[in-house]
Protein backbone atom coordinates (compact mmCIF):
# COMPACT_ATOMS: atom_id res chain seq x y z
CA UNK A 1 0.00 0.00 0.00
CA UNK A 2 2.93 2.14 1.02
CA UNK A 3 4.84 1.50 -2.22
CA UNK A 4 2.03 2.24 -4.59
CA UNK A 5 1.26 5.33 -2.76
CA UNK A 6 4.86 6.38 -3.17
CA UNK A 7 5.28 5.46 -6.62
CA UNK A 8 1.41 7.42 -7.09
CA UNK A 9 2.94 10.44 -5.94
CA UNK A 10 6.52 9.89 -7.68
CA UNK A 11 4.70 9.91 -11.12
CA UNK A 12 2.60 12.96 -10.16
CA UNK A 13 5.64 14.65 -9.12
CA UNK A 14 7.62 13.81 -12.60
CA UNK A 15 4.25 14.76 -14.54
CA UNK A 16 4.21 18.31 -13.07
CA UNK A 17 7.88 18.78 -13.48
CA UNK A 18 7.46 17.85 -17.11
CA UNK A 19 4.37 19.82 -17.34
CA UNK A 20 6.59 22.83 -16.13
CA UNK A 21 9.64 22.38 -17.87
CA UNK A 22 7.13 22.05 -21.36
CA UNK A 23 5.76 25.15 -20.19
CA UNK A 24 9.08 26.81 -20.24
CA UNK A 25 10.34 25.63 -22.91
CA UNK A 26 7.35 26.79 -25.47
CA UNK A 27 7.48 30.59 -23.59
CA UNK A 28 11.30 30.34 -24.40
CA UNK A 29 9.96 29.47 -28.14
CA UNK A 30 7.69 32.24 -28.30
CA UNK A 31 8.99 35.22 -30.30
CA UNK A 32 9.74 38.18 -28.50
CA UNK A 33 7.84 41.49 -29.22
CA UNK A 34 10.53 44.34 -30.17
CA UNK A 35 9.23 48.06 -29.69
CA UNK A 36 8.89 49.67 -33.14
CA UNK A 37 11.58 51.91 -34.24
CA UNK A 38 10.67 55.94 -33.41
CA UNK A 39 9.67 57.97 -36.06
CA UNK A 40 10.36 61.57 -34.33
CA UNK A 41 13.36 62.35 -32.46
CA UNK A 42 13.95 65.28 -29.73
CA UNK A 43 16.16 67.85 -31.32
CA UNK A 44 17.72 68.55 -27.71
CA UNK A 45 18.76 64.94 -27.47
CA UNK A 46 19.86 64.67 -31.02
CA UNK A 47 23.83 65.95 -33.14
CA UNK A 48 25.26 65.67 -36.62
CA UNK A 49 27.93 64.92 -36.88
CA UNK A 50 30.02 66.14 -39.86
CA UNK A 51 33.61 63.74 -40.43
CA UNK A 52 36.39 65.45 -42.46
CA UNK A 53 34.50 67.86 -44.61
CA UNK A 54 37.94 69.46 -45.43
CA UNK A 55 40.12 70.65 -48.38
CA UNK A 56 42.03 67.55 -49.02
CA UNK A 57 38.18 66.22 -50.17
CA UNK A 58 36.26 69.24 -51.05
CA UNK A 59 38.87 72.23 -51.86
CA UNK A 60 39.56 71.80 -56.13
CA UNK A 61 43.27 71.83 -54.94
CA UNK A 62 42.96 68.67 -52.41
CA UNK A 63 44.56 65.30 -53.34
CA UNK A 64 40.70 63.75 -53.55
CA UNK A 65 38.81 65.81 -54.93
CA UNK A 66 38.35 65.15 -58.69
CA UNK A 67 37.70 61.67 -57.79
CA UNK A 68 34.41 63.06 -56.02
CA UNK A 69 33.68 65.97 -58.21
CA UNK A 70 31.10 63.95 -60.09
CA UNK A 71 29.03 63.59 -56.82
CA UNK A 72 29.72 66.93 -55.89
CA UNK A 73 28.54 68.07 -59.50
CA UNK A 74 25.03 65.98 -58.63
CA UNK A 75 24.72 68.12 -55.06
CA UNK A 76 26.46 66.14 -52.62
CA UNK A 77 27.42 68.97 -50.40
CA UNK A 78 24.75 71.27 -51.79
CA UNK A 79 22.34 68.60 -50.08
CA UNK A 80 24.47 68.31 -47.10
CA UNK A 81 24.60 71.83 -46.51
CA UNK A 82 21.05 72.61 -47.37
CA UNK A 83 20.66 69.25 -44.31
CA UNK A 84 22.92 70.89 -42.00
CA UNK A 85 21.26 74.63 -41.76
CA UNK A 86 18.06 72.84 -41.20
CA UNK A 87 18.67 70.42 -38.68
CA UNK A 88 20.78 73.35 -36.45
CA UNK A 89 17.58 75.44 -37.09
CA UNK A 90 15.11 72.99 -35.40
CA UNK A 91 18.00 72.59 -32.42
CA UNK A 92 19.94 69.72 -33.46
CA UNK A 93 23.72 70.16 -32.31
CA UNK A 94 26.21 70.41 -35.10
CA UNK A 95 29.77 68.60 -34.04
CA UNK A 96 32.49 69.38 -36.95
CA UNK A 97 34.86 66.94 -36.75
CA UNK A 98 38.44 67.14 -38.43
CA UNK A 99 41.34 65.08 -39.09
CA UNK A 100 45.09 66.89 -38.75
CA UNK A 101 48.72 66.50 -37.48
CA UNK A 102 51.53 68.26 -36.55
CA UNK A 103 54.05 69.70 -39.11
CA UNK A 104 56.77 66.27 -38.43
CA UNK A 105 53.56 63.93 -38.19
CA UNK A 106 55.70 63.72 -34.52
CA UNK A 107 52.19 62.15 -32.94
CA UNK A 108 52.35 58.73 -35.38
CA UNK A 109 54.30 55.53 -34.97
CA UNK A 110 56.38 55.91 -38.28
CA UNK A 111 56.98 51.84 -38.08
CA UNK A 112 53.15 50.82 -38.21
CA UNK A 113 52.60 48.45 -40.86
CA UNK A 114 48.85 49.42 -41.33
CA UNK A 115 48.00 51.49 -44.69
CA UNK A 116 45.93 54.36 -43.13
CA UNK A 117 48.78 56.67 -41.23
CA UNK A 118 51.74 55.25 -43.84
CA UNK A 119 49.46 57.46 -46.58
CA UNK A 120 49.37 60.05 -44.53
CA UNK A 121 53.12 60.35 -43.80
CA UNK A 122 53.99 59.54 -47.68
CA UNK A 123 52.07 62.37 -48.75
CA UNK A 124 52.79 64.49 -46.00
CA UNK A 125 49.41 65.23 -45.60
CA UNK A 126 46.59 66.72 -42.81
CA UNK A 127 49.29 69.08 -41.30
CA UNK A 128 47.01 71.37 -39.30
CA UNK A 129 46.77 75.02 -40.63
CA UNK A 130 47.77 73.93 -44.21
CA UNK A 131 45.32 73.93 -47.39
CA UNK A 132 44.21 70.58 -47.72
CA UNK A 133 42.94 70.34 -43.84
CA UNK A 134 40.97 73.49 -44.16
CA UNK A 135 37.51 73.39 -43.13
CA UNK A 136 35.02 73.56 -45.84
CA UNK A 137 33.38 76.94 -45.56
CA UNK A 138 30.03 76.77 -46.67
CA UNK A 139 29.30 74.45 -43.72
CA UNK A 140 30.95 77.02 -41.23
CA UNK A 141 28.04 78.64 -38.45
CA UNK A 142 27.83 81.84 -38.11
CA UNK A 143 28.92 83.30 -34.93
CA UNK A 144 25.59 82.98 -32.99
CA UNK A 145 25.27 79.28 -33.74
CA UNK A 146 26.78 77.17 -31.10
CA UNK A 147 28.38 74.41 -33.23
CA UNK A 148 30.82 72.11 -31.76
CA UNK A 149 34.56 72.28 -33.70
CA UNK A 150 36.81 69.29 -31.80
CA UNK A 151 40.41 69.83 -31.96
CA UNK A 152 41.83 67.49 -35.13
CA UNK A 153 41.93 64.04 -34.62
CA UNK A 154 44.74 61.17 -35.55
CA UNK A 155 42.58 58.25 -35.11
CA UNK A 156 39.89 57.00 -37.67
CA UNK A 157 36.73 57.33 -35.37
CA UNK A 158 35.42 60.64 -34.53
CA UNK A 159 35.20 59.00 -30.98
CA UNK A 160 38.68 58.32 -30.86
CA UNK A 161 40.66 60.54 -28.39
CA UNK A 162 38.35 63.48 -29.09
CA UNK A 163 35.84 63.18 -25.71
CA UNK A 164 33.69 63.44 -28.23
CA UNK A 165 31.24 60.97 -25.68
CA UNK A 166 31.88 62.47 -22.54
CA UNK A 167 30.76 65.55 -24.43
CA UNK A 168 27.91 64.28 -26.01
CA UNK A 169 26.57 62.77 -23.16
CA UNK A 170 27.16 65.66 -20.98
CA UNK A 171 24.41 67.24 -23.29
CA UNK A 172 22.25 64.66 -23.02
CA UNK A 173 22.64 63.99 -26.43
CA UNK A 174 20.91 60.13 -27.63
CA UNK A 175 20.96 60.12 -31.82
CA UNK A 176 23.21 61.12 -33.53
CA UNK A 177 23.29 61.37 -37.22
CA UNK A 178 26.73 60.86 -39.30
CA UNK A 179 28.07 62.06 -42.48
CA UNK A 180 31.27 62.84 -44.02
CA UNK A 181 34.20 61.43 -46.06
CA UNK A 182 34.19 58.29 -45.91
CA UNK A 183 31.97 55.88 -46.09
CA UNK A 184 34.61 52.83 -45.76
CA UNK A 185 36.91 54.46 -43.77
CA UNK A 186 36.29 57.09 -41.11
CA UNK A 187 32.35 57.36 -41.42
CA UNK A 188 32.32 53.69 -40.74
CA UNK A 189 34.53 53.69 -37.98
CA UNK A 190 32.71 56.65 -36.43
CA UNK A 191 28.78 54.69 -37.15
CA UNK A 192 30.46 51.77 -35.47
CA UNK A 193 31.69 53.56 -32.45
CA UNK A 194 28.84 55.11 -32.09
CA UNK A 195 26.45 52.09 -31.95
CA UNK A 196 28.81 50.60 -29.16
CA UNK A 197 28.66 53.49 -27.28
CA UNK A 198 24.67 52.83 -27.28
CA UNK A 199 23.53 55.83 -29.50
CA UNK A 200 20.88 55.51 -31.61
CA UNK A 201 22.93 56.00 -34.88
CA UNK A 202 21.61 57.15 -38.48
CA UNK A 203 23.95 57.39 -41.42
CA UNK A 204 23.26 60.02 -43.73
CA UNK A 205 23.19 58.23 -47.29
CA UNK A 206 23.08 61.39 -49.37
CA UNK A 207 26.14 63.70 -47.21
CA UNK A 208 28.70 61.08 -47.58
CA UNK A 209 30.63 59.06 -50.15
CA UNK A 210 33.23 56.53 -50.48
CA UNK A 211 36.48 55.80 -52.11
CA UNK A 212 35.34 52.84 -53.49
CA UNK A 213 31.84 53.77 -55.01
CA UNK A 214 30.69 50.68 -55.63
CA UNK A 215 31.87 49.19 -52.65
CA UNK A 216 30.98 51.78 -50.51
CA UNK A 217 27.21 51.44 -51.79
CA UNK A 218 27.19 47.90 -50.94
CA UNK A 219 28.26 48.85 -47.63
CA UNK A 220 25.41 51.55 -47.12
CA UNK A 221 22.98 48.57 -48.35
CA UNK A 222 24.33 45.25 -46.50
CA UNK A 223 26.73 46.70 -43.50
CA UNK A 224 25.58 49.71 -42.45
CA UNK A 225 22.25 48.61 -40.98
CA UNK A 226 23.83 46.47 -38.55
CA UNK A 227 24.81 49.43 -36.83
CA UNK A 228 22.53 52.53 -37.94
CA UNK A 229 19.56 53.31 -39.54
CA UNK A 230 20.58 54.51 -43.18
CA UNK A 231 18.81 57.69 -44.29
CA UNK A 232 18.05 60.30 -46.93
CA UNK A 233 18.60 63.85 -45.43
CA UNK A 234 15.19 64.88 -45.63
CA UNK A 235 13.82 62.05 -43.90
CA UNK A 236 16.02 62.73 -41.20
CA UNK A 237 15.60 66.07 -41.04
CA UNK A 238 11.49 65.19 -40.59
CA UNK A 239 12.01 63.03 -37.65
CA UNK A 240 13.88 65.93 -35.80
CA UNK A 241 11.32 67.90 -33.68
CA UNK A 242 11.78 71.52 -31.79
Amino acid sequence: MKNTFLQSMSKSLFALVLTAASSLALAQAQPQTVPPLPTQMKASETAVILVDFQGNFVNPDGAWYQKFKPDYDKGMLDKTVKMVNEAREKGAWIIHVTEGYTQDHRELDWTNPGGFHRGQLMRKAWKVGSKEAAYYEPLMPKPEYKDLFLAPRIQVSAFGGTGLNEILRSKGIKNVAVAGFTTDVCVYATVIAAYDLGYHVYALRESMLGFFPEMSQSMLNSIFPMWSTVIDNDKFVGMVQK
